[in-house]
């Protein structure tokens, strides 16, 4: 049985390859090292409105790279996105690729997979089109959404990929309660209805509950 070669260095293997290595130029962002991508520690990222809901902002990666991808300072950076009839074809090859030749990597297969997650529903990906990331060709934002999650399907993602440190860290800023009531804060816009006026007080109010019960709680451990 035939072996086939291995996917990485020199030259390409067909245009197939050459076309793929070209979108994945330069490295992770990974500044935290080996440890942030443990297969233990996979945390699924949101849907881009809840990530929006929790303060993220986006921003379009000055790089065409997948590899250019990094969460910093609760901002997420992607690199653009051309949605056309020709991308699922496109990224089914590349993923069948990846899966057929030792060591090409998980890279495509990674990337499509954090889009699948960040682009749930027409919303996500409206979302992300006003702000460059996503360029659709295709007609409605419903089809895009499931363009990603079709190709998605059955992906396979390495343990230590490093797309999944940005699962995580997105993730972590919105859990931070601290983050969810400034972005609150910041879509009240000054108060200009009672509804905003309703959403800063409860808001306000869920805030202060958590101060509250922390501090309870370290006092209590403390008399215990």
């Amino acid at each position: 049985m035939s072996h086939l070669p291995p996917a990485g260095a020199g030259l390409g293997l067909h245009p197939l390859d050459v076309y793929r290595r070209s979108m994945l130029h330069g490295h992770y962002q990974t500044p935290e090292g080996r440890h942030d991508v443990l297969a233990s520690d996979i945390d699924i990222i949101r849907p881009a409105t809840e990530l929006h809901e929790a303060g993220v902002r986006f921003k379009k990666s000055a790089t065409d790279s997948l590899h250019d991808i990094r969460f910093r300072r609760g901002v997420l950076s992607t690199p653009a996105m051309s949605v056309d009839d020709a991308t699922e074809c496109t990224l089914l090859n590349m993923m069948a690729f990846e899966r057929l030749h030792a060591g090409a990597g998980n890279d495509v297969t990674a990337y499509v997979f954090f889009m699948d997650n960040i682009l749930r529903t027409a919303k996500d990906v409206a979302l992300l089109d006003s702000t460059g990331i996503i360029q659709n060709a295709i007609g409605s934002d419903e089809a895009v959404a499931a363009l990603f999650h079709g190709v998605s399907r059955d992906a396979v993602i390495e343990p230590e990929n490093a797309l999944l440190a940005v699962h995580r860290r997105a993730n972590a800023h919105c859990r931070r309660p601290w983050n969810v009531w400034r972005a609150s804060v910041a879509r009240t816009t000054y108060f200009r209805s009672p509804t905003s006026v309703v959403t800063f007080v409860a808001a306000s109010i869920v805030v202060l509950m958590i101060v509250v019960q922390t501090i309870f709680t370290v006092v209590s451990f403390y008399k215990g």
